[in-house]
């Protein structure tokens, strides 16, 4: 796998384990389910880019999504912090469909011509 793949799959991995940590519903859980729907819209923007046209139309509407992503997993992480006791009790869960559906459209998205370029400038 590509460097930023790796990256972008280990961060999410990441994010799934500090959400996936708590046995407070209305916490940590919260997280999950917004970094899930958030990951779901990249997604989707994903999906909808076949040429090097969509790149240039999709990129900032990327960005801004990566941009939310990010922002949920440092607050599920701070949340992980601040409530150490609800981590230590629970196993990190297994990487999810949606974080092999999310590296799935990256791979095919870097295979249009620009399209690495495109989605690391999202990522920034």
């Amino acid at each position: 796998m590509e460097k930023k793949i790796m990256r972008i799959h280990l961060i999410f991995t990441c994010f799934l384990g500090c959400i996936l940590f708590s046995c407070s519903p209305s916490s940590l859980e919260d997280f999950h389910f917004e970094g899930e729907s958030v990951t779901r819209e990249i997604i989707e923007e994903l999906e909808m880019i076949q040429t090097r046209e969509d790149l240039a139309l999709h990129e900032q509407s990327l960005k801004k999504k990566f941009e939310k992503l990010v922002a949920i997993i440092i607050q599920a992480r701070q949340y992980q912090i601040d409530y150490p006791e609800e981590a230590l009790s629970h196993q990190l869960l297994q990487e999810s469909e949606i974080s092999a559906k999310l590296m799935q459209e990256i791979q095919r998205v870097y295979q249009i011509e620009g399209g690495r370029e495109s989605v690391e400038r999202a990522q920034r």
